[in-house]
């Protein structure tokens, strides 16, 4: 795996998987169009993440959630200084318990995360070696995390581009009990699989499925991603593209 690259040459999901499978620990870096997204990885597992946009800095989500009021937010922002974070100045001016900081930062972290799922394009780059420690860290599976970051997207192209056409034909890994042990999809995800005791196609598992056309392919995505199923007839790589908002037009990327 190289330790620096480009998005569109290889996505976010298959990234973090990567570093799941080799049980990789360290920083996780992201850039597109100046604004930063940092995951720290301690040995596969996503811990903790950080953005240089504004727009993800905790005080913002707590405000957008109605968790805190504006004046609060205020308040608390004249006293943030280095070394000491929103959140603890929070907790001492008595607008958060304790446990409502854990959540909220939980919560904070995977925003970041399966924000980082939205990019198609930028570049990555991994510093290996030992992570800062945390006070309050993800304990959520990089497979669970990937089907839900997965789930967030809707761009119809990224998905047909991943799962193929109604002819596309799957089959169950031959561990994929193995990986299922990690994670806790719900009932519907699950039953997906029982259509693949045999090969079948992507237009079958639509058929047979409870979920919509739109959620199989997303769902299909996903356990491709992280090993649960495997295509049998995947053509061979060809570039990606992107569209010219301008044009409307599909253009190879260099």
């Amino acid at each position: 795996m190289k330790l620096q690259g480009s998005l569109v040459e290889r996505d976010f999901p298959e990234l973090i998987h990567g570093l799941s499978e080799r049980r990789w620990t360290g920083v996780l870096t992201l850039t597109q169009m100046g604004v930063g997204r940092s995951v720290t990885v301690q040995q596969g597992r996503m811990v903790f993440a950080a953005s240089t946009s504004p727009d993800d800095r905790l005080g913002e989500l707590l405000l957008r959630q109605g968790r805190i009021s504006l004046r609060q937010f205020a308040d608390a922002g004249r006293v943030v200084a280095p070394g000491k974070r929103l959140g603890a100045i929070l907790v001492e001016q008595g607008v958060l318990a304790p446990k409502e900081l854990v959540r909220a930062v939980v919560e904070h972290t995977q925003e970041i995360i399966y924000g980082a799922f939205q990019w198609t394009e930028g570049q990555y780059r991994m510093q290996e070696g030992a992570v800062p420690a945390e006070s309050i860290t993800l304990k959520i599976s990089t497979p669970d995390i990937i089907v839900e970051g997965i789930r967030r997207i809707d761009s119809w192209k990224r998905i047909q581009q991943a799962v193929g056409g109604l002819d596309a034909r799957y089959e169950r890994s031959a561990d994929y009990e193995d990986v299922l042990r990690s994670m806790s999809p719900s009932l519907e995800k699950l039953s997906l699989l029982t259509g693949l005791n045999r090969p079948a196609t992507l237009e079958a598992l639509c058929q047979d499925s409870t979920l919509s056309d739109f959620e199989v392919c997303r769902v299909l995505w996903a356990y491709k991603v992280i090993g649960v199923v495997r295509r049998l007839d995947a053509p061979a790589a060809a570039p990606r593209v992107q569209e010219d908002e301008g044009l409307g037009l599909v253009l190879p990327q260099e």
